[in-house]
């Protein structure tokens, strides 16, 4: 089944004082970096399989990328319009992926502990949903996490409609295609939003760390 992933970069970063989270170094490769290279055996050989979504700091973004070796290269898109919602950026994200992907794989650019095995997993649990699910976000504890995973009935349905819905108001309005799949691994509702995030991080993992520049 071909596989579509978005990755959302779009952000201000402005709660970790405005920087482009997606750039931080841990054990010297950045975030970015560290998470295309867990992708690149799950993804397929076009660019259009692997989208990633820009908005603030995406100069310093494409840049970065373009130093990136050619195999984990993604296909950079702009939003410009990235204060609006997470829904517009999404969006600008499923427009450039490839038109025959089945599913789609969405990711947060600043998850540090997501690795392969993990979207692995949570892909062979959205492979293994009940008949009619669509849609599929991993809770742990309770809290919604990424991948958020979906088929390409949804994807078209937030790209190829008139109204073009949010996701989140695609899942109210069929909450029985929906599963909300029960995980304990806490590498899919980790991100860093913050200062203290990056400390707990740091001290839980002992990684090095540095901005770039």
């Amino acid at each position: 089944m071909k596989t579509g992933f978005v990755i959302l970069a779009a952000g201000a970063g402005r709660r970790m004082g405005g920087v482009a989270k997606c750039l931080l170094e841990l054990e010297g490769q950045s975030l970015l970096q560290r998470l295309l290279s867990h992708l690149q055996p799950l993804r397929g050989k076009a660019r259009h399989d692997l989208v990633l979504v820009l908005g603030h700091h995406a100069e310093d973004i494409q840049a970065h990328v373009s130093q990136l070796p050619s195999a984990i290269a993604p296909l950079c898109v702009i939003n410009p319009r990235p204060d609006d919602d997470t829904a517009s950026s999404l969006r600008a994200g499923l427009r450039a992926l490839s038109k025959d992907v089945q599913q789609v794989v969405v990711l947060l650019a600043d998850q540090p502990l997501i690795d392969g095995p993990d979207v692995q997993t949570a892909l062979d649990a959205f492979k293994a949903r009940g008949q009619g699910i669509r849609v599929q976000v991993p809770m742990v504890h309770g809290q919604p996490g990424h991948p958020v995973i979906f088929d390409a009935q949804v994807h078209a349905a937030l790209i190829g409609t008139p109204l073009q819905p949010s996701l989140r108001q695609w899942r109210a309005a069929h909450p029985e295609a929906v599963r909300l799949w029960t995980t304990d691994n806490p590498h899919y509702t980790r991100d860093l939003d913050t200062p203290a995030d990056l400390d707990a991080l740091v001290r839980e993992t002992r990684w090095s760390w540095r901005w770039p520049g």
